[in-house]
Parts: structure tokens; sequence; C-alpha cells
């Protein structure tokens, strides 16, 4: 691969002069640019995007932290992040974490060393205390309710969501429900617990609870632990599917199913959904990186309620 030192030492020129040739900026005279730029086009001479955007200190980087893309949670952040980016300029690199606290203080570090201009979190297993010093090398945020009012953030009030479908569901004559979701302790498993909590008037007990649903496969494979409920509410509309096909398949009552995030297979079987609007969430988590706006704002869930095909 043919470097700027090679270009100096054909054309006879300095590497600043064959740099300003190259590049387009400072003088260089006619017949030196001339012939650096014959040279460079002979020799298949590319420049090094990397190093100029170090020169010019920006490389319109934003990194987006995601544990995975099995969730509409974060597959439609990802989708609404990117939806504006098309036209900005700005280029999304997917950091993948897993959780893994080790791999979202990797991210922070290159984050630092100016890999990216700004990062956005989907989710976060590190601590806010350690994020925060960050903020100092550019715009962070992150995508549920901070404890701190010092950092960025674009998050769905859910609790207005899902006390409207817990109040729905006493409606219907509910008085045990099970619950599917992701993990044990998160944002959506406090808030889900929190609002049950406030309209049931009763503490969620562990046999409530079963973790681990991300996707309609896991819905299936839990459905087992939901005979006893007179409801479930599922951590999306793609688990709460996985749940009534279960019992539809083993000729069992079905409970009521309440999923989440308004998807074509809640649609489709008509289940109740509390809509969360994570693709605006995702649009306004990049419009929040970019504007370099230390600001917090919320969005507001909305319930569903569909034609009942539950039973």
């Amino acid at each position: 691969m043919t470097s700027l030192s090679d270009l100096s030492k054909l054309t006879g020129y300095s590497k600043s002069t064959v740099s300003r040739a190259i590049s387009g900026h400072g003088y260089v005279s006619p017949e030196a640019k001339q012939k650096i730029l014959d040279c460079a086009d002979s020799l298949d001479y590319a420049t090094n995007a990397i190093a100029q955007d170090l020169a010019k200190g920006t490389n319109h980087n934003i990194g987006l932290i995601v544990p995975h893309i099995k969730h509409p949670f974060f597959k439609q952040i990802l989708e609404g992040v990117l939806e504006k980016s098309f036209d900005s300029g700005y280029k999304i690199v997917i950091l993948p974490s897993d959780y893994d606290e080790n791999l979202e203080l990797k991210y922070l570090e290159q984050f630092r060393k100016k890999a990216f201009e700004a990062l956005i979190f989907t989710s976060v297993q590190i601590s806010e205390e350690k994020i925060r010093p960050y903020q100092k090398y550019g715009p962070i945020v992150l995508c549920h309710k901070p404890q701190s009012s010092q950092i960025s953030a674009i998050y769905t009030q859910r609790e207005m969501g899902y006390e409207k479908a817990f109040g729905w569901l006493k409606t219907q004559n509910v008085k045990t429900v099970g619950f599917l979701l992701a993990r044990e302790k998160s944002p959506t498993t406090s808030v889900t617990v929190r609002a049950y909590e406030k309209v049931f008037g009763q503490k969620v007990t562990d046999q409530q609870i079963m973790t681990g649903a991300v996707s309609d496969e896991d819905g299936y494979r839990l459905a087992d632990n939901m005979r006893g409920f007179d409801a479930v509410f599922a951590n999306s509309d793609n688990i709460a599917a996985g749940v009534w096909q279960w019992f539809d398949e083993k000729k069992i009552p079905k409970p009521i199913i309440v999923g989440q995030e308004k998807l074509l297979s809640g649609s489709l079987l008509d289940l109740p959904t509390v809509d969360n609007h994570y693709l605006q969430l995702g649009r306004e988590a990049f419009r929040l990186a970019i504007s370099k706006e230390m600001k917090q704002i919320s969005i507001e869930s909305d319930f569903i309620v569909r034609a009942d095909r539950n039973k």
C-alpha cells in the first residue's frame, strides 16, 4: 500500500506539500500539485479516512450500545436511530454488550479516545456513577429514566400505560396475574411490579414472575408456567403470541393475555397491548445525541384494547 512517505520520496516534495496537494487544503504550486496527483493516481493511492477524521477532530460516528436485538425494544430503538441518521451525515456503529459491564466500560474508553462523537445506551449494566465522568468527552444518551438529572436521557413513561392495563384487567375480574419478563432486575421489571402493586394493592410474589422471555419461542416455552393465572402480562406482543399458541395447541382455556409494543403478531390475534413508542424513542435519542443538549425527555405509553380472542 502506497503511503504519504512513498509519494514524498517519488516526487521529491516534502510530506507536508504532498499532504496539501492530496487534501486540497493549503497552497501548492500548480506544477507540483499536478506531479503529485499524477503520481498518486498511477499508484492508486487512497487517503486514510481515519487519519483524516483524526486531523479534523471529528468522525461523525455515533456508538449505539445494545445488549442484543432479540426484543422489539432494541429493534425499534435501532430502527428509529437509523431512520434519523440516513440524511444526517452521521454513521451508526452498533456496539453489542450482552449486558457485560466490562464491554460497556470498553466502549466508554473508546469514546474517550474519540472513536465516537456520541454514545447512546439502549440499556446499561454499568452504573451511572461510572458513566457520568465520560460526559466531558461528548454527549451520552440513556434510553431509560436516570437517577441523576445531570445526564441526557429519552425514556418512555410506562407507568401510565401499565396502570391502565392492570386497571382494565381488574374490570375483567382478574384476580391473579403472571408475568413474563426478560430479567429479574431491570427498569422494565421494576416499573411493571410497581404498577401492578399500585393497582392491585398487593405484593408481587416470586411465583408470579418468569424471566428469560425475549422472543415468541420463549413465550411458548414458558407458557406452561402461566396455567394457574387469570391473566398473563408479557414483555412483548411476540412473547404474548407464543403463550397464545401454546394454550391453543394444548386446547386449554386461555388466560387473558396482554402484550406490548403494538406488533403485527398481537394485532393478528387481537391481543390487548401497551404501546411504549420505542420507534419514536430511537428517533429522539439520535436527535439528542447530535444536538449535544443536556436534556431529559419522556414519552407516555398507551394501553390499547383490541377485540377479545383470548377466550
